[in-house]
């Protein structure tokens, strides 16, 4: 790899070496002509007429036949020349720049993408000023409420997501579309022209690059996760988690709520809790009364659908079809659980949609979450709605659970529709 990247450069270079040196040559030439047209003129000693060329006797045909067209012909030979070399050699080597532009294409985007995601103060669109320096999660500027007739009634501060693990829960056509038309409702606003905003496709398109360059790998997510569930259970470093613990069901839906850990990112309460992802930020007035838009019981609904009036058997028939449901998440127009139709907005927390190997894009545990924590937190949002049958461990369930709702296909005419937009 790096003798490939190696040999890139070096055609790359010799492509442009020569095309300097072809410009230099041209160059120079023209300045000479330049100058030894200047030095020939003669000096002003009389009268324009004697200076006039028209009025000038000119070059006798044994001049002009003789030493000047030789030398003309002479410096026509010498250009030629140069054109018949210098083309052949700057074209021998397109090959190796077009070469050297398809394997830096991904580098140049990305770079491209960091300069629009940097602050506003360093050029760039500020989604570091909300999301963190390289998508680490953040707090977004305050974001204002409004009424029914939209009067003010607070500003809050708003949890912005990590978008460090973005790509392991949407596929990029699903990023692509919350870049572009953002997320009604929130601080998160339309950055793509179809959607109003600043930015053109192919600069989306390198904010995307970008995004998917800062990706944590599945390990590396599970394990941050598991150590903030460790942490906001009260546990020691190395201490095991009970996924089959109530408790744990409940940090994990909140995951991040509370202490910020990337800005909520893992949590479900974010699309399923309304006023979650500003509950514990700032507030102006302090006295302000946001009794109706924060402080709502776990899962009552928000931008995703309610989780209290009986997921189980409601929308889904077991809990192994739930949990199939929040580790592959909805897909556009696909049906799932019972009479749901997929919008794409819910993400796949257990499974990885942009594998470069689609032999592996099935494996359980390559998502964000393991299969032991999605049974955990689906059993305590089988809970919220008073669901108290679920009695297995989730070793089980997650062994035992089967693909039934995910897989079916859009419906071509009419069907019908429950679902909510899930992820905010």
């Amino acid at each position: 790899m790096t003798s490939l990247l190696l040999n890139t450069v070096v055609a790359a270079t010799t492509v442009k070496a020569v095309g300097v040196v072809i410009a230099v040559v041209t160059g120079i030439a023209v300045v000479a002509y330049i100058v030894i047209n200047i030095r020939q003129g003669r000096p002003e000693i009389a009268s324009e007429i004697e200076l006039a060329p028209n009025r000038k006797p000119y070059y006798e045909d044994e001049a002009l036949e003789g030493p000047r067209l030789n030398r003309a012909l002479a410096w026509g030979l010498v250009l030629i020349a140069i054109t018949a070399v210098g083309l052949p050699l700057y074209w021998l080597n397109e090959p190796g720049r077009m070469s050297g532009a398809i394997d830096t294409f991904d580098e140049t985007f990305v770079n491209r993408g960091s300069r629009l995601f940097a602050p506003t103060e360093e050029g760039g669109y500020n989604c570091a000023g909300c999301h963190g320096a390289e998508g680490v999660g953040g707090q977004a500027p305050p974001f204002t409420l409004t009424d029914d007739d939209g009067g003010f009634v607070a500003t809050v501060t708003w949890r912005a997501p990590a978008l460090n693990t973005v790509l392991l829960r949407f596929s990029e056509e699903e990023l692509r579309e919350i870049l572009v038309y953002g997320r009604p409702g929130t601080p998160m606003p339309a950055w793509g022209a179809e959607g109003g905003g600043p930015l053109t496709t192919q600069q989306i398109d390198e904010l995307i690059a970008y995004i998917g360059s800062i990706q944590l790998t599945a390990d590396r997510a599970r394990t941050e996760v598991e150590d903030a569930v460790r942490q906001e259970l009260g546990l020691g470093e190395d201490a095991e988690v009970d996924w089959n613990d109530p408790a744990t069901g409940k940090v994990l839906f909140n995951l991040g709520i509370e202490s910020g850990f990337a800005g909520g990112a893992y949590s479900c309460a974010r699309c399923h809790t309304k006023g979650a992802s500003f509950q514990y930020g700032a507030v102006a007035p302090e006295d302000a009364d946001l009794s109706e838009y924060m402080g709502f019981p776990d899962g009552t609904g928000a931008f995703g659908f309610s989780l209290t009036s009986g997921v189980i058997p409601r929308q889904f028939l077991s809990i192994e079809d739930l949990i199939e449901f929040v580790t592959e998440g909805t897909e556009y127009g696909m049906l799932y659980g019972q009479r749901g139709q997929g919008s794409g907005r819910m993400p796949g927390f257990g499974d990885n949609p942009d594998d470069a190997d689609d032999t592996t894009d099935d494996e359980p545990g390559d998502g964000m979450f393991t299969p032991e924590m999605i049974c955990s937190v689906a059993k305590y949002e089988a809970s919220l709605g008073a669901e108290t049958s679920i009695t297995k461990g989730c070793a089980r369930i997650t062994a035992d659970a089967t693909s039934t709702t995910s897989t079916t296909e859009a419906p071509t005419t009419g069907g019908s529709a429950d679902e909510e937009p899930e992820e905010g």
